[in-house]
């Protein structure tokens, strides 16, 4: 757990750099030209898919579902969500939701993010394979919530990537991946000879 603090601490450090630097030359309506249309330089984005996971207390694999907002507040990106995971995409007895704070980074063929925040679960499973554990035990445990996403771009505004991620709480510990599709807010219209606002 002592780790998932310092990573939070070095995340915030250097979020706190970035936006001192930046914070006189922020605008929310900034925008950017690509393939004749506008599109808002800082935007929200929503993504969600599906894939394998593991945990450390259920040493058996697992699927899991996932989706997630992502929203800014001027420089600052934040990220809320959840996933359900379980011995198949029908049979999930783990649900977990968590609120995020992050750094993005995005091109106009890449959308490059990681978050880190808390997390609540909720699970009713086994922790062993012992015949004597009881099996309707529930859990509802705090915890953190730690995600890597990498996404390409077909359009702007549009792609598909990859998340890595870990939920950790003192009871288990769920990490896994993710098939993923993107759809941000980014777009604006048409180009129209429209000059694009600019930053210093």
């Amino acid at each position: 757990m002592r780790n998932v603090f310092i990573l939070i601490f070095c995340i915030f450090s250097v979020d706190s750099f970035f936006a001192q630097s930046d914070s006189t030359s922020f605008n929310k309506k900034e925008e950017v030209f690509y393939d004749g249309k506008r599109y808002r330089v800082h935007n929200s984005w929503l993504s969600f898919g599906a894939g394998p996971s593991y945990n450390t207390k259920w040493p058996k694999d697992e699927k899991n579902l996932g989706a997630d907002f992502s929203f800014f507040i001027k420089q600052h990106y934040f990220r809320i969500g959840g996933y359900m995971s379980g011995a198949d995409f029908t049979l999930s007895n783990n649900y977990s939701f968590h609120l995020c704070y992050g750094l993005r980074k995005e091109t106009e063929k890449y959308n490059l993010s990681a978050f880190i925040g808390p997390s609540t679960s909720y699970f009713r499973r086994p922790l062993s394979d012992s015949a004597t554990h009881n099996l309707g035990t529930v859990y509802n445990e705090l915890g953190a919530h730690v995600c890597i996403e990498t996404i390409y771009k077909i359009k702007y505004d549009i792609g598909l990537g990859g998340q890595i991620f870990c939920d950790y709480n003192r009871v288990q510990m769920v990490y896994g991946v993710r098939l993923i599709a993107y759809f941000s807010g980014a777009y604006r219209g048409i180009k129209y000879g429209r000059t694009p606002v600019k930053t210093k």
